[in-house]
């Protein structure tokens, strides 16, 4: 079996193939993503939403904040960056048990595009395993190049552009799925027009507690995911 990167917490509760039993309940740590994915069964949740995080880092500052457990019961994965299969077969999993809505919280960066796409629409090298490997209603939370501006975000905490940062975005661009997808093309552009990038921390120049209890609430709440 692939080795397993990523990581799953929230309202959660399923048994694997050897008859172990997981509750992911929201808790300081987080569960492993299955080594099985096939295997698991009875899977049980009340969760509203799913939130797929890009980065470790974002993941464990909300479960320290028990983001989990303040809003409405939902599941959080985090697949470290580049989400290896298993993550992408369990995010389809739990997409195909619950069907709830799944939003992704992404740096503001081309890089976070790409790892988005991932799970929306299918790595480029295995497109043909797409359809069982993805989940085509995933929706873009954030962090949007148009929220860097909505919340007058400082320039001087933003990271320029380097020339591959510009070579990634020029070809995500190209791809056929972002020209069906007016909204995410705009974001683009506007990312395109400032050669500005930023990581989800830059919410904490804000507040320390921006991102779990005013930036995401607000977006979930009030439908700001595109």
């Amino acid at each position: 079996l692939s080795t397993v990167n990523g990581f799953v917490a929230g309202n959660l509760s399923y048994t694997e193939e050897d008859g172990t039993k997981v509750n992911c309940t929201c808790g300081a740590t987080a569960v492993t993503v299955p080594s099985n994915v096939q295997g698991i069964k009875n899977l049980i949740s009340h969760a509203k939403f799913m939130l797929i995080v890009e980065k470790d880092a974002t993941f464990q500052r909300l479960l320290d904040d028990d983001f989990c457990n303040r809003m409405s019961p939902c599941i959080m994965i985090t697949g470290k960056g580049i989400p290896d299969l298993n993550t992408r077969l369990f995010v389809r999993k739990l997409w195909d048990s619950f069907q709830i809505p799944i939003f992704t919280l992404m740096d503001a960066d081309p890089h976070g595009v790409e790892i988005m796409c991932i799970y929306k629409y299918g790595s480029v090298s295995m497109s043909f395993e797409a359809h069982h490997l993805t989940v085509p209603s995933i929706k873009w939370l954030g962090l949007l190049p148009s929220d860097l501006e909505r919340l007058n975000i400082h320039k001087d905490v933003l990271i320029p552009f380097t020339k591959q940062d510009q070579n990634k975005l020029a070809s995500l661009q190209k791809r056929p799925y972002i020209a069906c997808q007016p909204m995410w093309k705009k974001e683009l552009e506007i990312m395109a027009a400032s050669k500005l990038k930023a990581e989800i921390q830059v919410l904490t120049s804000l507040s320390s507690h921006y991102l779990s209890r005013v930036y995401l609430p607000n977006k979930l709440q009030f439908g700001g995911w595109i």
